[in-house]
């Protein structure tokens, strides 16, 4: 991936880390997010209508486990910094909002940031963008971290290791 934002853009700094795989399952990462509810502003679970309104205009389908996350989750800012996109946008505050998915593709696609349509900005945090490749066959959604120098293999993976809290 090339291109870059104002914020260090797709290539932000910082620790470098090989991914693992999750120890948790993306069911019991759910639970954490869902018992952490308070920690989280969102736009509200996403209805199947809205998946496949989204999945249209990407032209692409969206992972099975990034689906699960926004129908049970939907889109918004989680655990006071980690912005993840959903179909619609979610109102943080009354001058901040995290933005659509298709909207920040969108963006990036035109601000020449995104390798090439099989990827999906779907997570922002500290000014940088991480992207999910949807271009897999298997429906995994190997997730292209900025701060790493190989993908995460799943959006399990990912969660855990970048989204939530140590505990």
């Amino acid at each position: 991936m090339s291109g870059k934002t104002s914020d260090d853009g797709l290539f932000g700094k910082g620790e470098r880390r090989m991914p693992r795989r999750a120890t948790l399952t993306l069911s019991q990462i759910l639970e954490r997010f869902e018992q952490d509810a308070e920690s989280h502003t969102t736009s509200g679970p996403c209805g199947e209508d809205e998946l496949l309104r989204l999945e249209e205009s990407l032209g692409r389908r969206l992972p099975d486990p990034f689906r699960k996350f926004l129908a049970r989750l939907g889109g918004g800012m989680f655990y006071h910094g980690h912005e993840i996109f959903g179909p619609r946008r979610a109102m943080i505050h009354d001058i901040e909002l995290v933005p659509d998915l298709f909207a920040m593709r969108q963006c990036l696609l035109a601000e020449g940031n995104l390798p090439d349509d099989g990827f999906v900005p779907f997570h922002r945090a500290r000014g940088v963008i991480n992207l999910m490749d949807v271009r897999d066959e298997d429906g995994a959604g190997r997730i292209m971290c900025a701060r790493q120098p190989a993908p995460f293999p799943d959006l399990a993976s990912f969660l855990e290791a970048v989204v939530l809290p140590r505990r």
